[in-house]
């Protein structure tokens, strides 16, 4: 251990930095609650402009994208800051960003609505970026100080946090949104999504209070110092990763293609509105919130790999759901939406079983390569559903003959078989140390 490096942590100290993660997590997801892509996905709706569909996708897809540039943040961080400095700085500059969000939208800002809707994707993709450089450094010293072998009960605990503050977010949200369209119905429909999101950053600022009280971290505190060209490629030539790095891409890819459809599919179709979303998504957190800490539990003792699978089998179902419902059988939207509770055992394992097959002492590269190449796959994916919306809605067929469905009904059915094939890939590839498939 070098001499600038602080001392082992100690146990009181690590317990109280987990209430600190648990603290700055809920705080923060109220604040993503009341700013979601969904708010902003309905508000973008509201901006009938040609190529809808591309930017609507964009607005989905950009952050993904730009999410590749994280794969600089091992070399940043250590050098602009220390991880703690980097990870509080970028999530402090986000905000800032998501403050910018009204300007964007507001009438005569912007020569054109086309122009508003174009910052208002820039805007968001900026936010994201920040974020994901930021969320780097936080897993490394989250990984630093929590145990490998309760970090899962950890993240189960600190998923229940998050998604509490995301569902409280949210009803906050649309409630504010339905009552002050139904008290206000003259005033512009934009300024209802605009305040949500304004507070949210407010709100997201105030989540930087327990994450600066968090302690650095032990001796591997600043792991990116002496990042080289060989360090960032290490991932790439580690065979376990790569294993785990294709299951990902397959995961995002599969859950992207039919993400436009999924998010204008329920308001432009069905007519459901965004309270009844914001709902629906409320019940899917609050059950997300009951299992996380069983979740964690489980993939403790069983292993990740077993939890994933059982629990991405049940995610798989949810574009079938939606491709079933119609205007008389729009109770299946909410069937899907209970389907996806089972995301939280994605969430746990997920991140868990990333932070197992990277090195502990320098596991920056590993973590920016999975989020940059699993977030382009999934940006990729969105961009394309999007871009078919456009190509369908102007006469384009995706194959000779007519089969009777129409681009909604492709693209669910297409999702859908892409999720359950990724179970299958996530049997046959994906290997886990300490687990019976793991390499020896």
């Amino acid at each position: 251990m070098s001499p600038t490096d602080p001392r082992p942590l100690r146990v009181a100290t690590r317990r109280r930095a987990r209430r600190l993660a648990y603290q700055n997590g809920g705080i923060w997801a109220i604040g993503n609650g009341l700013a979601s892509t969904m708010l902003v996905v309905y508000l973008a709706m509201e901006y009938d402009v040609p190529g809808v569909g591309l930017l609507i996708s964009l607005i989905l897809a950009a952050p993904r994208i730009v999410g590749l540039l994280r794969l600089v943040a091992p070399a940043l961080i250590g050098r602009l800051a220390s991880r703690k400095g980097f990870c509080v700085g970028g999530f402090f500059l986000s905000a800032l960003v998501l403050f910018g969000l009204p300007a964007a939208v507001t009438p005569g800002v912007l020569p054109d609505r086309r122009a508003s809707l174009t910052a208002l994707v820039v805007l968001w993709c900026v936010y994201h970026l920040l974020q994901y450089l930021a969320t780097v450094a936080l897993w490394s010293w989250l990984a630093d100080l929590v145990p490998e072998r309760i970090r899962g009960r950890f993240l189960g605990r600190r998923e229940r946090w998050m998604v509490a503050g995301q569902a409280v977010g949210m009803v906050v949200a649309g409630l504010f949104v339905w009552g002050w369209r139904t008290v206000h119905p003259e005033l512009p429909a934009w300024i209802a999504y605009a305040i949500p999101a304004v507070t949210g950053a407010g709100l997201m600022l105030a989540a930087l209070v327990p994450l600066a009280a968090m302690p650095p971290g032990a001796a591997r505190g600043a792991p990116a110092r002496g990042v080289t060209v060989r360090s960032m490629l290490a991932p790439l030539r580690d065979r376990r990763f790569l294993r785990f790095l294709l299951f990902g891409c397959w995961l995002s890819f599969a859950n992207g293609i039919s993400g436009f459809a999924q998010g204008v599919y329920p308001g432009w179709i069905l007519g459901i509105g965004l309270f009844t979303m914001l709902q629906l998504k409320t019940a899917m957190r609050l059950g997300q919130w009951t299992l996380g800490p069983t979740a964690g539990r489980l993939a403790d003792r069983l292993g990740n790999r077993p939890v994933m699978i059982v629990s991405y089998l049940i995610v798989a179902q949810g574009p079938l759901l939606y491709f079933l419902a119609t205007p008389n059988s729009r109770w299946l939207i909410a069937a899907a939406w209970v389907a996806w509770i089972a995301w939280v055992g994605v969430n746990v394992t997920l991140p868990n079983l990333m932070l197992k097959l990277a090195p502990g002492d320098r596991n920056t590269p590993h973590i920016a390569t999975f989020y940059a190449v699993d977030g382009l796959c999934h940006a990729a994916a969105v961009v394309l559903g999007g871009l078919l919306y456009d190509w369908f809605r102007a006469g384009g067929r995706f194959w000779p003959a007519d089969l009777g469905l129409d681009y909604f009904a492709a693209i669910l059915l297409l999702g859908w078989l892409l999720r359950l094939s990724g179970v299958l890939v996530l049997w046959l590839v994906v290997r886990e140390p300490g687990s019976g498939r793991s390499d020896r």
